[in-house]
C-alpha cells in the first residue's frame, strides 16, 4: 500500500467484512433456512455500529473468523474450525471466550448411533474438543509474543488501566489534567453512550430466545462478549461490541415482520450514517 498503514487495514477490514457476510450466509441458512438468512446480513449490514466494518478496527477480521469457526464446528470441518479459533484468538485478547462455545457445540453434537452404542466419546469428539481450544492457544501465542516484546505477557490486560479499573494488582492509570472543552457535556457524546446501552439491552434481551432456538452455544457468545466488559467500565464501547455478535441478528430477523423489515433497516442505516459522520470528523487522522 505504499507504506500507508490506514489504507491498508481498511481494505484488510472490508475483505473480511465481505468474508464474513459470506459464511455469515451459509451459517444463517444451515441454521434458520435459505428465508431467513438475507435478512440475517440485511439487518447486520444496516446496524448503526457496522460502521466499524468499514474503518481499520478488529471487528470485520473477528467477524470472519468467529462465524467461520462457528459454521467449521457446525459442519464438522475441525481444520477450518481450528484455525479460525487460533485467528480469532490472535485478533483480540478477548477472543479466547470463544472456546467456550466451540466446546459446548463440541461435547453436545449429534453422535452416530453405532459409535454412541459403543463408547460414550469417539475420536472424533475429543478431537472437537481440543479444535474448540484453539482461542486459548491463540491468546497464549500472542502473550508470548508481548513478553518476548515489552517484557509483560499480559500487558493486554494491563492495558485496561486506561479506563480508570484496578485490574491484576495495578491500580488505575492516572487522568490527565482535564481542560475546560473536556469537561463540557458533548451531545454526541451523550448520544453515542445511550446508543451503546440500548445495544447492551437488546443483545441481552436476545440471550434467552437465541437460546431456545438456537442452542446455548450462541447464548454463551452473546453473554460473554457483553457481561464482562460491562462489569470492567461500564457501557463504554459495548455498541461497537454488540456488532459482532451474530446470534443477535439472527433472533431480530426471526422476531422482525417480514413487510417491516425495510423499515428496521432502513431506521438502522440512517443512524449508521449519522454515527459514521460523527466518527470520521471525531479525531482527525495526521
Amino acid at each position: 500500500m505504499g507504506g500507508h498503514p490506514l489504507l491498508a487495514g481498511t481494505i484488510v477490514s472490508l475483505a473480511a467484512f465481505a468474508g464474513a457476510v459470506s459464511v455469515l450466509y451459509r451459517l444463517a441458512a444451515h441454521e434458520l433456512g435459505e428465508e431467513k438468512a438475507w435478512p440475517v446480513i440485511l439487518l447486520m449490514s444496516t446496524y448503526p455500529y457496522a460502521v466499524f466494518y468499514s474503518v481499520a478496527y478488529t471487528e470485520s477480521l473477528f467477524l470472519f473468523l468467529t462465524v467461520s469457526a462457528f459454521y467449521a464446528m457446525r459442519r464438522g470441518y475441525l481444520l477450518p474450525a481450528a484455525l479460525a479459533g487460533l485467528g480469532a484468538g490472535l485478533t483480540r485478547p478477548n477472543g479466547f471466550w470463544l472456546a467456550l462455545p466451540l466446546l459446548w457445540l463440541a461435547t453436545t453434537a449429534p453422535v452416530p448411533k453405532e459409535v454412541a452404542t459403543v463408547r460414550r466419546w469417539s475420536k472424533d469428539r475429543v478431537a472437537a474438543c481440543l479444535v474448540a481450544l484453539a482461542p486459548l492457544a491463540g491468546v497464549a501465542i500472542f502473550s508470548a509474543y508481548l513478553y518476548l516484546r515489552f517484557g509483560d505477557s499480559l500487558a493486554w490486560v494491563h492495558g485496561q488501566r486506561a479506563w480508570g479499573m484496578p485490574l491484576l494488582g495495578r491500580g488505575p492509570a492516572p487522568d490527565p489534567v482535564r481542560t475546560p472543552e473536556d469537561l463540557r457535556v458533548k451531545y454526541t457524546e451523550v448520544i453515542v453512550y445511550i446508543g451503546d446501552i440500548v445495544a447492551f439491552f437488546v443483545a441481552a434481551a436476545a440471550i434467552r430466545p437465541v437460546a431456545r432456538r438456537l442452542g446455548i452455544a450462541y447464548a454463551l457468545w452473546i453473554a460473554i462478549n457483553i457481561f464482562p466488559p460491562v462489569a470492567a467500565h461500564l457501557f463504554i464501547s459495548v455498541g461497537r461490541f454488540t456488532a459482532v455478535l451474530f446470534p443477535m441478528f439472527f433472533w431480530l430477523a426471526l422476531v422482525v415482520p417480514r413487510p417491516r423489515l425495510a423499515r428496521v433497516a432502513g431506521t438502522f442505516a440512517a443512524c449508521q450514517a449519522i454515527f459514521a459522520v460523527w466518527f470520521f470528523l471525531w479525531r482527525p487522522v495526521v
